[in-house]
C-alpha cells in the first residue's frame, strides 16, 4: 500500500494549527477579566447555563448598601447620598422602581484589583430653586438593588448583591441649644446640646434612631489629607447633650458644629452653628 506522505504532513500541520488556536483562545479568555459576569449583569439575570463556569451562580451579599436623603435645615437644601461596602467588586449597578439609575465600575488595572467602599452624594439644590417635592421625583420610594461582579486581585468569585429600602420620610432638623451661635466658650466643660426630634418636615411622627454630632476646626482642609481635623460621634436617640473633652479644643480657635437627626430608614436632617474658644488665660 502506497503511503501518501503529503496527506499525513497536511494532517499534522492542521493539528498543530488547531492546538495553537486552542492555546490562543485559552489565553484570550484568561485576559478577558470575567466578561461572562458582565454579561450576567447586563442581562440582569442570574444563570447556570452550560457555558457558565461553576462559580457564576455564587451570590455574595454586599456588606452594606444604603441610599438616603439628607436635608440641611440651616441652608434649606436637599440631596441624596449612598454607600456601598463589600470584600471587593469591579462593577456595581443600582436599579430602582424607575429602572437603572447608577453604574460604577473600575477600569484598567483598577478593575482587576477591585474596589470595596464607595460613598457618593448628589448636588443639593436650594429648596427655593428646586422644591423638595420635585427633588423626590428623581428617586421614588421603594426597593433599590445594588448588583455587580465581585473582584479581588484579579479573581471574581461570583455576583454581589445588596438592597436598600428608600423612603421619603425626612425628619426635622434638631434645634441647637448650647452653645449659642458665634458664642465664645471655655476650653473645659463645654456642653453641646440640642432638642429631640419627633416629627418629619411634614409634621408626621418620626422614629429617630440616632444623632450624629460633628465638630470641626474652621480651617482650609489639608491638600493631601482626606477630611478635616474634628470630632464625630453617633449617639443613641436618647442622648441630646454631651460634654466635649478638653483635649479636643484649642485656644482662640473657630469651630463649626452640626447635629444630624437620623430616622429609621436612614434619612437625615441637620442643623449647624459655630463657636470659638477663649485663650488659656480667659478660660
Amino acid at each position: 500500500m502506497e503511503i501518501n506522505y503529503k496527506s499525513i504532513i497536511t494532517i499534522l500541520l492542521g493539528l498543530i494549527v488547531i492546538v495553537g488556536l486552542m492555546n490562543l483562545a485559552i489565553n484570550v479568555m484568561a485576559d478577558e477579566e470575567n466578561e461572562d459576569f458582565d454579561n450576567i449583569i447586563n442581562n440582569d439575570e442570574l444563570t447556570s447555563s452550560a457555558d457558565s463556569n461553576a462559580n457564576m451562580c455564587e451570590v455574595i451579599p454586599l456588606k452594606e448598601a444604603k441610599l438616603i436623603i439628607e436635608h440641611n435645615a440651616k441652608d434649606e437644601d436637599t440631596g441624596f447620598q449612598g454607600f456601598i461596602d463589600s470584600e471587593g467588586w469591579s462593577k456595581i449597578t443600582v436599579t430602582g422602581p424607575s429602572g437603572k439609575i447608577l453604574t460604577f465600575k473600575g477600569e484598567g488595572k483598577f478593575r482587576k484589583l477591585g474596589l470595596t467602599e464607595l460613598f457618593f452624594e448628589t448636588v443639593e439644590p436650594e429648596n427655593k430653586d428646586v422644591p423638595i417635592s420635585d427633588m423626590l421625583k428623581f428617586l421614588p420610594e421603594g426597593e433599590y438593588t445594588f448588583k455587580g461582579t465581585t473582584m479581588e486581585v484579579g479573581e471574581s468569585k461570583g455576583i454581589t448583591i445588596g438592597t436598600a429600602i428608600f423612603t421619603h420620610n425626612i425628619p426635622e432638623g434638631p434645634v441647637l441649644l448650647t452653645p449659642a451661635e458665634n458664642a465664645t466658650v471655655p476650653l473645659e466643660d463645654l456642653v453641646v446640646s440640642w432638642s429631640p426630634v419627633n416629627k418629619t418636615i411634614y409634621g408626621s411622627p418620626v422614629n429617630i434612631i440616632s444623632y450624629q454630632l460633628i465638630i470641626e476646626k474652621d480651617e482650609v482642609p489639608n491638600k493631601n489629607m482626606i477630611g478635616k481635623r474634628g470630632l464625630s460621634m453617633y449617639l443613641p436617640a436618647s442622648i441630646t447633650k454631651i460634654t466635649i473633652p478638653k483635649e479636643f479644643l484649642e485656644p482662640e480657635t473657630d469651630y463649626d458644629w452640626e447635629v444630624l437627626a437620623i430616622e429609621e430608614s436612614g434619612n437625615q436632617a441637620l442643623m449647624s452653628s459655630s463657636f470659638d474658644t477663649y485663650n488659656k488665660l480667659e478660660s
